[in-house]
């Protein structure tokens, strides 16, 4: 490469070098590696440089292959003139180098117009790098820096020399702290592009100013920026975004990813693909990812006369009248017969049980127990019935009021072995990679249809559909809508805003975040959203009483009728086998 720069000029080549280093040292963080890249043929610069800045630095020039691209934040660039820089520049695009990072450019001809700074500031710009400080020499006033920041006429502002940069060179280093302020802070009322959907609670801008979780905070953003909101919707396809089966982005994110919005707002679920693709904002609050499906089956209101005790207290009041009736049975034998007929004068307690019954029904008696013990015994079980009777009756009135649901899916594994279909958004999919069951079943849905599947499964539609528990929980708000949220979640993920790999804009909302975060707005609006309001119930109606309110009453009834029935007739056929007359024939 030929170059019209003269081996005499090195004296202001590394004054050049030197200011770059001045300002690296006070700048650049000298836990990471700083790249040094050249494409000039004049060396003196750099020997300058890096005998100034004794820092970690790796040198390399285009014919370099670079194996830690992604980690490199700040940058020292050396070219002959505008052009070779350009080149640099394109060089470091195609290897991705990221263009957020802090940037020193030193542009070492004597030539003015081979290192104009307008023409510099303008080819940053195109190249989106913002947090840049060019250097280059000036007749007759030596090294000078120059940068620049977003302009009202919603460009690049014209380059503008860094602050305290002559008594930064020539005076005291102390001045030299704090070059690399953060840019794009102020928009002055330039559009910014936002890709979203329609999704409550998240966001809602149907009257055209975004509410909701995400739109009230997106509105806080927007001001602070002193930008103008636009908002489109995804251009192909729709929701959050995700790769189809050509491997193209589609969505919000797609729209991102092909340079058609400024940034992605739609509580995105943070996936290894959107990692890799995409650039995440600070995290401002959480999402919980869950399946939901049809509600499950209502009990019948027969069954209901069993609810008021569980299980475990069915089986102690059966045991305990089991053995009263085993006692009562027993004192009926005639061995109980034969010893309370020589030691009592009183009447046999064969009647004690029906007896008791009879009392406790509210019913009158006109015979009891003669002797003191029985009449005890009578007493306590009439008391012990009595407490069963009530506690009974005060917790039927709570069953009889509500509606009891069968046990319905507890985890997605359920679903499977009752063989449902399921699914959702095609990114939830990459959750379940290491599930094969999972995973090779999925259906996906789009986010235009989550409003139709979830009405179709509150009518009883057997599917199950993954998705954000917060939607749910807000289409549940509806009088007349019901669905079975299944307990086991997917995962609880951090929200955030997603940016194109390495954008300006990322380092100042980020900025505005910690803010909003540290006074707790974010958690206050998602409260408000999603939390604020509780699920509205279907006014209460007057049911008319139908037979099936009274199936287990007559089923009980019946089963005792039919129970006395026989019971009634065995003991005939026994009473009159032992009253039958004894005949004695007489030889």
């Amino acid at each position: 490469m030929e170059s019209n720069i003269q081996f005499n000029d090195c004296v202001h080549m590394e004054m050049l070098a030197k200011s770059a280093a001045r300002i690296a040292h006070h700048n650049f963080r000298w836990q990471y590696i700083t790249l040094v890249l050249l494409n000039t043929t004049i060396f003196c610069g750099i020997n300058a440089f890096l005998e100034s800045y004794n820092k970690t630095a790796v040198i390399a020039t285009k014919k370099w292959i670079p194996d830690f691209h992604k980690i490199t934040k700040q940058f020292v660039l050396f070219g002959n003139d505008l052009e070779s820089i350009l080149n640099l520049l394109a060089w470091m695009d195609v290897h991705k180098f990221d263009n957020t990072g802090r940037f020193l450019v030193i542009c070492q001809s004597m030539i003015d117009e081979d290192c104009d700074e307008l023409k510099a500031i303008e080819m940053f710009w195109n190249h989106k790098i913002v947090n840049v400080i060019f250097i280059n020499n000036m007749s007759n006033f030596g090294a000078k820096g120059y940068t620049y920041d977003y302009g009202k006429n919603c460009r690049n502002s014209p380059a503008t020399e860094v602050t305290d940069w002559n008594n930064c060179i020539k005076v005291d280093q102390k001045y030299c702290k704090n070059k690399y302020p953060i840019k794009l802070r102020n928009l002055h009322g330039c559009p910014i592009i936002v890709s979203t959907f329609m999704q409550k609670p998240y966001m809602n801008f149907s009257t055209g100013t975004p509410t909701g979780a995400d739109g009230d905070l997106l509105n806080i953003i927007i001001k602070a920026l002193n930008a103008s909101l636009k908002i489109r919707t995804p251009l192909r396809g729709d929701g959050w975004g995700n790769l189809d089966e050509n491997g193209t982005w589609v969505g919000s994110l797609g729209d991102l990813f092909y340079d058609l919005a400024n940034f992605s707002m739609t509580s995105a679920s943070i996936t290894q693909t959107r990692h890799r693709d995409f650039q995440i904002s600070n995290f401002y609050y959480f999402i919980i990812l869950g399946w939901v499906t049809h509600p499950p089956e209502i009990e019948m209101a027969s069954y209901k006369l069993l609810r008021p005790f569980k299980m475990d207290t069915r089986i102690a009041l059966i045991i305990s009248f089991g053995i009263v009736l085993c006692i009562v049975l027993f004192l009926k034998t005639k061995f109980c017969t034969i010893i309370f007929k020589q030691f009592s004068s009183g009447r046999d307690p064969e009647n004690v049980l029906f007896l008791s019954w009879v009392m406790c029904m509210g019913q009158p008696t006109l015979t009891l127990p003669s002797k003191m013990a029985l009449s005890y015994l009578v007493l306590i079980w009439i008391w012990y019935c009595f407490l069963m009777r009530t506690f009974y009756q005060v917790h039927l009135i709570n069953s009889l009021k509500n509606d009891i649901y069968l046990n319905d899916f507890a985890t997605i594994n359920d679903a499977i072995e009752a063989k449902y279909p399921f699914g959702g958004g095609s990114a939830l999919k990459e959750y379940y990679i290491d599930q094969h069951k999972v995973y090779n079943n999925w259906k996906h849905k789009d986010s235009s249809e989550y409003e139709s599947l979830m009405l179709n499964l509150s009518y009883g539609t057997r599917f199950v559909l993954a998705m954000n528990l917060a939607t749910a929980k807000d289409f549940l708000k509806e009088p007349g809508r019901n669905l079975h949220i299944i307990p086991q979640v997917i995962l609880s993920c951090p929200s955030a805003i997603f940016f194109k790999r390495f954008s300006p804009l990322a380092n100042p909302i980020n900025k505005i975040l910690e803010r909003l975060i540290e006074f707790g707005w974010p958690n206050m609006f998602f409260k408000n959203s999603t939390m604020g309001n509780k699920i509205k119930k279907t006014a209460s109606e007057d049911k008319p009483i139908t037979l099936i309110n009274f199936a287990g009453c007559y089923l009980i009834l019946i089963c005792g009728w039919l129970s006395s029935l026989i019971l009634f007739f065995l003991e005939i056929h026994f009473m009159k086998r032992q009253t039958q007359p004894i005949i004695a024939y007489r030889n």
